[in-house]
């Protein structure tokens, strides 16, 4: 049975590297922030908007305890997921956890682009982004550091990952 739990900052790579990993592996891919959006009928944006950041987080976790019976999967997590309501235990019970560390300067790069599409950051200035991923990576890092791997930014592919994985066990 393999169980991994891919976390870290959005514009991290948790979807591209987890559906590579998922599809190596011959297992399944699970995007929570996907389907919460589907189990809903909403997107996260609207859910923000409708409800605030409270109700999204216990959507999270109420939705992490389908996963108890689960065998095998790749799952990338909401950037918040492991900071609220100590969803990090429940993560770290569930399988193997694995910090996706980017630079704030890549996360900036990767992000710039992507405003729209990510409620958190939507309309923000380039310096307010900035600002706004330096804030969040200091409440943060100490939160995503409590993962069982962390992968450096370098090694964000299947075989830097399986490498870890593989050392670990």
């Amino acid at each position: 049975m393999e169980r991994i739990i891919l976390i870290g900052y959005m514009g991290s790579g948790k979807t591209l590297l987890g559906k590579a990993l998922a599809e190596s592996l011959n297992i399944r891919f699970i995007n929570s922030d996907s389907d919460i959006e589907q189990q809903t009928g909403m997107s996260i944006g609207q859910i923000f908007e409708q409800y605030g950041e409270d109700y999204f987080r216990d959507l999270e976790q109420e939705y992490l305890k389908n996963f108890d019976t689960q065998e095998s999967f790749v799952l990338a997590t909401g950037g918040g997921t492991p900071c609220y309501n100590d969803q990090m235990t429940v993560l770290n019970a569930l399988g193997t956890t694995v910090y996706l560390h980017c630079s704030n300067e890549t996360l900036f790069s990767r992000l710039k682009n992507e405003r729209e599409h990510r409620p958190l950051i939507a309309g923000l200035s380039d310096d307010e982004l900035r600002e706004a991923i330096q804030y969040r990576m200091i409440q943060r890092e100490e939160i995503y550091q409590k993962a069982q791997i962390i992968l450096p930014e370098n090694e964000h592919t299947v075989v830097g990952l399986s490498r870890h994985l593989h050392q670990k066990n």
